[in-house]
């Protein structure tokens, strides 16, 4: 009788490999689900979220609100404190929530919120998630900046000359009692109600916004967006709009000294003092009148 050759398989052998399988098989199982678990305490399901509200006993002063990865609002109230609302998300079964941190430093009467979503999670897997804020603010509390990563930066109804930065979002500022200053890098811009612009820009996004008052040299850019701008009459500014592959119209307003072609629009308002620059690169711009 011939020996059995390498690779032959008898029918007990059959049974062997069968078992021997099921055994390595159901270890790749256990060492998946013990993965996912997360053996140093990650979180274990996708789509899980946790809620932190504080409140801080703040009627005046000012205010900084920042994500690093996540949205970022700040709203009017008419209580007499801060109230936040924050919530964690995890990118992904690897990402711990405890990793991920919510924290608040009071200097004087300044208040600074910044979420820090924990960096790379486990293993570099995954991702390691986001935290949006939400902050609701007395009138006596001036909003200083707004900064949102990979999410919308807006302020709604709140005092102060306000910054609001946002990078892969939106930025939307309405009824702010105060200047603002705006800037996305992949978002629409929209500003209606407030008291002035110190500046608006933006790469990839449509820009519409109010223009009621400027106080030196302002810029209103995007590079691949149309530019919406409502500008006061009583506005003390030279502006200057210019596309490089699109048009330019203006309603109501004494802007008609143009240049060789339709891509350029100048003209004065009061004394011309300050210099209003709007300029986008492929799309349109129209002007109107703000009353």
């Amino acid at each position: 009788m011939m020996g059995k050759r390498y690779g032959d398989v008898t029918p007990h052998d059959s049974g062997l490999v069968t078992s021997t399988r099921r055994k390595l098989l159901g270890g790749c199982a256990v060492a998946v689900a013990t993965a996912s678990a997360g053996c140093s305490g990650a979180t274990p399901f996708v789509g899980k979220r946790e809620k932190v509200d504080k409140t801080f006993d703040m009627n005046t002063g000012r205010l900084t609100v920042a994500t690093d990865s996540g949205g970022a609002s700040v709203r009017r109230t008419n209580a007499d404190e801060i109230r936040l609302h924050a919530v964690k998300e995890p990118g992904s079964v690897f990402a711990d929530l405890e990793d991920m941190a919510v924290e608040t430093v009071r200097d004087g009467d300044h208040l600074r919120i910044a979420a820090d979503s924990g960096g790379s999670s486990w293993f570099g897997l995954g991702g390691s998630g986001s935290i949006s804020l939400d902050a609701a603010v007395p009138r006596g509390v001036a909003v200083e900046t707004v900064t949102a990563n990979n999410g919308d930066a807006t302020a709604t109804g709140v005092a102060g000359d306000v910054a609001l930065r946002a990078t892969n979002g939106k930025v939307v500022a309405r009824n702010v009692d105060g200047t603002v200053s705006l800037s996305s890098t992949n978002g629409p811009i929209r500003a209606r109600g407030v008291v002035g612009v110190d500046g608006a820009e933006t790469t990839n996004g449509e820009i519409d916004i109010e223009v009621p008052a400027i106080d030196g040299h302002v810029s209103i850019s995007s590079t691949n967006g149309s530019i919406t701008a409502a500008l006061s009459p009583a506005l003390d500014a030279r502006v200057v709009a210019t596309t490089t592959n699109g048009q330019i119209t203006a309603h109501g307003l004494s802007l008609d000294a143009r240049g060789t072609d339709r891509n350029t629009l100048t003209g004065t308002l009061g004394d011309g003092t300050h210099r209003l620059t709007i300029e986008t690169t492929n799309s349109d711009i129209e002007l109107t009148r703000l009353d």
